[in-house]
């Protein structure tokens, strides 16, 4: 089992990040708003048990839309009778009925199976499906796997959402539980969340960051029976913190993975860090019943489990978002090249594409010229919402401003385009900056042509244009969805 791999499960691509959980907030000048549901399941896509075992799974439901989902329902379709599956507390053996569920709210649920040890087959599988007033929107195909072999299985138990100010933490209320048939390894907690956010672990002697999982692992001289269940001792607890330039508003994505360590992980951790004094991170037990590399964890029987995913909202933070104007400059028929954008005049950073923020740059190109490459954050149309993928068949592009971008740091984007015409009237480029920009007199700069033969013509000034955002909604939920099952995602034209 790599532990890296399962802090890459949650920890999503920007793009998915900013738009898997919530409804997209718009900028402060936009018009209109999400007002449709969009909803699906967080749900693993399989389930070892140990023979005549069960095994309680934990999933949620979620509405990333901005209007409620009314009229929901989630089934289980096709469960053979030989797993001994028992539903959601509330729930029928095929169906759980919500009335409603607001927009951006999350609701977990747990099922419970216990495969027939006298089946034939050690495989098998059903489906869980979420609809809508009757339309679909998600389908998950469970499988479940019957094993002989004794295993540990930890679970992780799940962490609440926080909101927080610029330097503050928040305590974890770490849990964790040996459902499996076998002792397991000296416990290993990681905690790593997006840039802004810390593991704030540094007091205790037992702690060391960890450049692979980009946050700090803990060797808590414990380990687990079947059946028993611990959680860190409240005199030493465990905290998440804020970076004191974290910018906002936006929701910063975290987690937290307990695993069991091999004894030669354990020897090369104490030996490392054998001269430190302080506090030490520890366990209380509850109930009876170098960079850390994949072999430094034991194999778990459903690692899907092993981690805890939450969400850290901040405050809003001030970046003024300056357009960056350009010339394209060159004779009648050439082709010419200018690169315009944004700069950040700051204080802070900007938001990278999240649910609280929709950064992005509108161009419109001079006449006279023809579009002949852009850049493969552009596309053609007046906004993210208004986009016309016939190709380069007018003058208006959105470009998307995906990352943060520092205080004094600049997104450019390159044209190139052919120069028809010896007369232009004069384009624009025009800077959203969403909720972080409440400076606008400088949202505008011109974007000419300039042929030697006469100056550039600049065009007349036009109002500011609503964004939507139910495109990149619609994409970063497709991101998500792809990220849930370990595909690696990337960006392109």
């Amino acid at each position: 089992m790599s532990l890296r791999a399962l802090f890459r499960r949650l920890l999503l691509p920007p793009l998915a990040a900013g738009l898997a959980l919530s409804g997209l907030a718009l900028p402060a000048h936009a018009e209109s708003a999400l007002d449709f549901p969009i909803v699906f399941l967080d749900l693993t896509e399989s389930i070892t048990v140990v023979d005549g075992l069960s095994k309680t799974v934990t999933f949620e439901m979620r509405n990333v839309g901005g209007g409620a989902a009314e009229n929901v329902v989630i089934g289980f379709d096709s469960v053979p009778a030989s797993l001994g599956f028992v539903p959601p507390a509330g729930c029928s053996a095929t169906t759980c009925k919500i009335s409603k569920l607001a927009a951006g709210e999350r609701r977990p649920f747990s099922f419970t199976v216990k495969p027939a040890t006298t089946s034939t087959s050690l495989t098998s599988s059903f489906h869980v499906t979420v609809a809508v007033e009757g339309e679909e929107m998600d389908d998950v195909e469970v499988q479940v796997i019957r094993t002989t072999k004794p295993g540990v299985d930890l679970e992780i138990g799940a962490l609440p959402d926080v909101k927080l100010g610029r330097g503050e933490s928040a305590v974890l209320p770490v849990t964790v539980r040996n459902t499996g048939n076998a002792t397991s390894g000296t416990l290993g907690l990681a905690v790593a969340g997006q840039d802004t956010l810390e593991a704030d672990l540094g007091r205790y002697r037992n702690c060391e960051p960890d450049a692979e999982v980009g946050g700090v692992i803990c060797v808590l001289d414990d380990s687990l029976a079947p059946g028993e269940t611990a959680a860190l001792s409240a005199a030493t607890p465990a905290k998440i913190k804020v970076k004191a330039d974290a910018p906002g508003p936006a929701q910063y994505y975290a987690n937290a993975v307990v695993v069991g360590l091999t004894d030669k992980y354990v020897a090369a951790f104490t030996k490392r860090n054998a001269g430190r004094t302080g506090d030490e991170l520890k366990l209380q037990k509850m109930s009876s019943a170098a960079s850390i590399k994949d072999d430094d964890v034991q194999d778990d029987l459903n690692p899907d489990d092993n981690v805890a995913l939450f969400t850290v909202t901040t405050p809003t933070a001030p970046a003024d978002s300056k357009a960056v104007g350009g010339v394209f400059q060159g004779a009648v028929g050439e082709r010419v090249t200018a690169q315009i954008g944004m700069r950040n005049l700051g204080p802070f950073a900007t938001v990278g594409l999240s649910t609280q923020s929709l950064n992005y740059v509108r161009v419109k190109l001079p006449s006279g010229v023809k579009p002949v490459t852009s850049d493969q954050m552009c596309l053609p149309g007046t906004s993210p919402t208004d986009v016309n993928f016939d190709g380069f068949a007018g003058r208006d592009w959105a470009c998307l401003v995906l990352d943060q971008v520092p205080k004094g740091g600049k997104q450019m984007f390159t044209f190139t385009v052919e120069i028809e015409d010896g007369a232009h009237d004069g384009g624009y480029v025009q800077a959203y900056g969403g909720v972080q920009d409440t400076v606008h007199t400088n949202d505008k700069a011109d974007l000419t042509v300039d042929t030697g033969a006469s100056l550039p013509i600049t065009g007349p000034s036009t109002g500011l244009l609503a964004a939507g955002g139910a495109i990149l909604l619609a994409a970063g939920l497709f991101l998500f969805r792809a990220t849930r099952r370990r595909r690696i995602i990337t960006v392109a034209e």
